[in-house]
């Protein structure tokens, strides 16, 4: 008999921090208990949300925050490891694939339930971060990868969130198959929202506003658009860069150039803003950036423009699937690139109203509400179809051949 309302247990390293891989996985367990199925999220240091959804359960796995600058919690629930008690679930979504994920694979063979693994960030280019030592003989001797494809082979399907993400993973030799589907944003997001006086509150005045949302991070590379901002502002005047975020390794190098060159008359950092604010600032801003070549998707991007702010970042991974070149913003190949078309979009008004018109529409593909129904559809393929083959020993090209049917019917999913 098929389930009508789905058991979805969540496995993560990340729920509660500010980070990428955290939104995606807190934004989707809400979406996901919003469509009425039950959602389970094992996860370290979860704090809870009184304004839950009934049917979204938290299990704190415990953990040890090893890194203040990241917020990292590192967790090894190894008593849980070979002791699972949930035998209600119906299927498996891993988020993160160390520790957690170990045991998330371990629970599901024991369960005899399917898994799905979402691949975001690679442990290749931000363990020496998270796990200072350890990381570094990681990614020194691309261990990481090799562990990565070891455990995301034993999924049943494998999830992206963009087509540059699968190449990615392509050619670091994963296997099929992989599926492609936005991580969506919240639709907190797509609020109507006044500015009540917030470029004042942030000293910002009538000058055209360049934002910059991420974490303080390395890969992120904010001194050097800093630098870039120099020869931007010499061609517009009246514009002023904006950085705001959760603190990061790269915050005090920041800082200290800013101070160093006497930017802080045309740079601020901002830091951590409240929920409400950064709304508000992603409304008022003339443009938004980011300049990373690792990114997953690039979900800032995509809150910007569902404030119809248009983007100009790199031509990276995860970047290229968010940002419509010539329509939403622009991708750029260098940081020259950057500044010309930073410097376009300032001066040419008409433009940036019709970028940001395309933003809005644009952003709507999104929304989470509409992400989660595809995932339901994914979780009930997978429980009632995919897996069964592989129950029954069917080679892996047949299961992939599946896979690709079922996404050729679903325009939200690419393969």
């Amino acid at each position: 008999m098929v389930k009508t309302k789905l058991d979805i247990g969540l496995f993560s390293a990340m729920y509660n921090q500010t980070n990428g891989t955290a939104h995606s996985v807190r934004f989707l367990s809400e979406a996901l208990a919003k469509t009425g199925h039950n959602v389970y999220v094992f996860a370290p240091a979860i704090s809870k949300n009184d304004k839950k959804p009934h049917n979204l359960h938290f299990y704190d796995l415990g953990g040890l925050r090893i890194s203040p600058k990241t917020g990292f919690v590192l967790s090894f629930p190894l008593h849980k490891y070979f002791f699972c008690k949930h035998d209600y679930l119906d299927i498996a979504h891993i988020h993160t694939h160390a520790t957690i994920g170990a045991m998330a694979i371990n629970w599901a063979n024991y369960l005899n339930i399917p898994m799905i693994g979402s691949h975001g960030s690679p442990l290749q280019f931000y363990a020496s971060q998270y796990i200072p030592l350890v990381g570094k003989i990681l990614t020194k001797f691309d261990l990481a990868w090799r562990y990565e494809r070891f455990i995301l082979d034993k999924y049943d399907m494998i999830h992206v969130p963009g087509k540059s993400k699968k190449e990615q993973l392509r050619e670091q030799r994963f296997k099929e198959p992989i599926v492609c589907l936005t991580n969506g944003i919240s639709e907190y997001y797509y609020q109507h929202i006044k500015q009540n006086g917030i470029k004042d509150k942030y000293n910002l005045g009538d000058k055209k506003v360049l934002l910059y949302a991420s974490r303080f991070s390395p890969e992120k590379h904010m001194v050097r658009v800093i630098k870039i901002f120099k020869k931007i502002r010499k061609e517009v005047p009246d514009s002023h860069l904006l950085l705001v975020g959760s603190d990061g390794p790269s915050k005090e190098p920041a800082t200290r150039y800013i101070k160093r060159h006497r930017m802080k008359d045309y740079v601020t950092i901002a830091g951590r803003v409240p929920f409400n604010d950064l709304l508000k600032l992603y409304n008022a801003a003339d443009l938004t950036c980011l300049w990373s070549w690792v990114e997953a998707e690039g979900l800032v991007l995509l809150e910007a423009m569902a404030q119809g702010t248009p983007s100009v970042g790199a031509n990276g991974c995860g970047i290229r699937d968010v940002i419509q070149h010539g329509k939403t913003g622009y991708l750029c190949n260098n940081l020259d690139e950057f500044k010309d078309n930073v410097v376009k979009l300032l001066k040419d008004e008409d433009l940036r109203q019709e970028f940001s018109k395309n933003c809005k529409e644009h952003a709507k593909n999104f929304n989470h509400s509409k992400v989660a129904k595809t995932w339901i559809k994914m979780y009930k393929f997978t429980v009632d179809e995919l897996f069964p083959l592989k129950n029954i020993g069917k080679d892996r090209k047949e299961r992939v051949k599946l896979v690709k049917e079922f996404v050729s019917k679903e325009p939200s999913l690419s393969f």
